[in-house]
């Protein structure tokens, strides 16, 4: 089953919103300007109607004879009457107030006609007419709009997904095959310039720069185990077995030791012994890994480093602090490629890859920087990760 991506589907969201919404827009424009076209039709055909009925001069019978059982006696309401007020004809329940400044007028969803005419045997007497807008027309236009709208939006939402998912797929793929080749091209390197550092070692003098080529080697495998874990962690199950935390993080604190003496840090280890967690040892060594790499990093020379492993009846606490510049955004800082500091290159990948290695095993962290540029990243390994013992 193809994963459904995120991301992917909220950029179609947001960009298929966008579209449609001008869409919509636009038919907002139409439906007004469809709107004031029905008034100016209906003020036409108001007074062609008023003109109609009054052009020729009847007697009051005669007007209703020639106006009863007409269409337009059923869409027109029609009174007559004199200037004190009195009814001479309506079809009116209550006949209105009219506007005495305008002829032809709108009044809420109707249309207004009143103006003097003359009938026999009665003389000049007003006539007011009223109309209600019938908007049906216009509703059904809404209604296509509203349906062509919400279509257009699901395909467009749709087709910008697929087509996006397919784009970003053929990115992956091919970045995949470039990281394996590229992977593969670097390990045999590695290996040569690891056998032939043990070799100057052993027969030579340690010297600074012997001590930076096996730190630039430590720091170079470092970077490609979590490159190949990266690679790797979407694919494959990583089983789980008990793992004593406790002496791999020695292991590992010696690994990155030569890097640390480089920068002349003081590297203060403060381990509980025999800690077992039921975890897979290599996640484990990535966020281990990643935390001592980035501590070295962004450390400034001559200050120290503190690692703290320790067990409470709850959970199982690890820590790592430096003394460096201060973490502006804490909450950036596990997002996928963000770096802190580009100056000092890196991926953007580290920590990222370690917030995954959290989530997995419900791992709470916690980072706290100060101005004084110390800062802490706390993992807080709940008491269920010991539950293999």
């Amino acid at each position: 089953m193809r994963k459904y991506n995120i991301s992917i589907a909220f950029y179609s969201l947001v960009l298929s919103s966008l579209i449609t919404f001008a869409f919509a827009l636009l038919s907002y424009f139409y439906i007004q300007e469809s709107i004031s076209t029905l008034k100016l039709q209906e003020k036409y055909k108001i007074e062609y109607y008023a003109d109609k009925i009054t052009k020729q001069k009847r007697t009051i019978n005669e007007f209703k004879e020639f106006n009863f059982g007409t269409l337009e006696s059923f869409l027109y309401k029609v009174a007559i009457t004199k200037r004190d007020g009195e009814i001479l004809f309506s079809t009116f329940e209550n006949i209105p107030k009219y506007n005495p400044l305008k002829t032809v007028y709108i009044k809420e969803d109707s249309i207004f006609y009143n103006n003097m005419k003359d009938f026999l045997h009665v003389g000049n007497v007003r006539i007011t007419i009223k109309k209600d807008f019938d908007y049906s027309g216009i509703k059904h236009r809404v209604f296509i709009l509203v349906v062509n709208i919400f279509t257009f939006f699901l395909l467009c939402m749709v087709f910008l997904y697929i087509h996006t998912s397919k784009v970003h797929n053929i990115m992956n793929k091919n970045l995949d095959l470039f990281l394996k080749d590229a992977m593969h091209e670097i390990r045999t390197p590695i290996g040569v310039i690891q056998i032939n550092l043990e070799f100057l070692e052993s027969t030579l003098k340690p010297t600074m720069a012997l001590k930076r080529a096996q730190g630039g080697l430590r720091n170079i495998t470092s970077v490609y185990e979590s490159i190949e874990y990266f690679i790797k962690n979407e694919k494959i199950t990583y089983k789980k077995k008990l793992v004593n935390v406790s002496a791999l993080l020695e292991t590992r604190v010696e690994f990155f030791h030569i890097l640390a003496d480089i920068k002349n840090l003081e590297v203060i280890s403060n381990m509980q012994d025999n800690i077992i967690l039921h975890v897979n040892d290599e996640e484990v060594q990535r966020l281990i890994d990643n935390n001592l790499s980035n501590a070295i990093k962004y450390s400034k020379k001559d200050t120290k480093i503190e690692i703290n492993l320790y067990k409470n009846p709850t959970s199982v606490v690890l820590s790592f602090t430096n003394y460096g510049d201060q973490i502006k955004d804490t909450n950036k800082i596990f997002q996928r490629y963000y770096r802190g500091d580009n100056i000092r290159g890196g991926f953007g990948l580290g920590l990222n890859m370690v917030e995954h290695i959290c989530s997995v095993y419900g791992i709470i962290i916690s980072v706290n920087s100060s101005q004084n540029g110390k800062s802490t990243f706390t993992y807080t390994m709940p008491s269920k990760m010991t539950k293999g013992k």
